[in-house]
């Protein structure tokens, strides 16, 4: 018997996928419902190989971080422009910047691993959630607790002075 013999209805499936092939498609050649090819997608990990070109620009990417300084020089700016003193203040931006940096190694992770990850525990295997993903969201509120603390509003692109977004 060869490879192509062994392989399940789900691998199968899971090449036309990646060759281009619709749901609709995949569903009727292999003799199921749409949502159960939507139900092998999600719980093995399909994933086409354009399928991160189309979440983020490799461009972007390389991006992250680049603004660290130019980040911390305004917020230090505002503290000094809303006369706000202190090392209080200062060592709270410093955890600012902190959780800047750890917000940009998880988007990289994402960008690198995808949304969904493979585990393994020695006796199973599987697809789950990526973990950074919740910890992304999680570092996020924190920053903006922070600013809020400080008093501080994030600056947008382009923007020339420290008004309300």
């Amino acid at each position: 018997m060869d490879e192509k013999n062994n392989l399940t209805n789900y691998e199968k499936a899971e090449k036309d996928y990646i060759f281009g092939m619709k749901y609709k498609d995949i569903a009727v050649k292999y003799g199921v419902a749409e949502s159960t090819v939507k139900t092998w997608k999600r719980r093995y990990g399909w994933q086409r190989p354009d399928a991160l070109k189309k979440v983020c620009k490799k461009s972007s990417i390389q991006n992250l971080g680049n603004n660290f300084d130019i980040i911390k020089e305004d917020l230090l700016k505002q503290l000094e422009f809303n006369e706000i003193e202190g090392e209080h203040y200062k060592d709270l931006i410093n955890t600012y910047m902190e959780l800047y940096k750890v917000k940009n190694l998880l988007i990289l992770d994402i960008a690198k691993r995808g949304v969904s990850v493979q585990w393994n525990n020695g006796k199973q295997t599987g697809m789950k959630k990526n973990d950074s993903i919740a910890e992304l969201n999680r570092t996020v509120i924190t920053m903006l607790k922070v600013l809020d603390e400080l008093g501080l509003k994030p600056k947008l692109e382009g923007d020339g002075g420290f008004e309300d977004l």
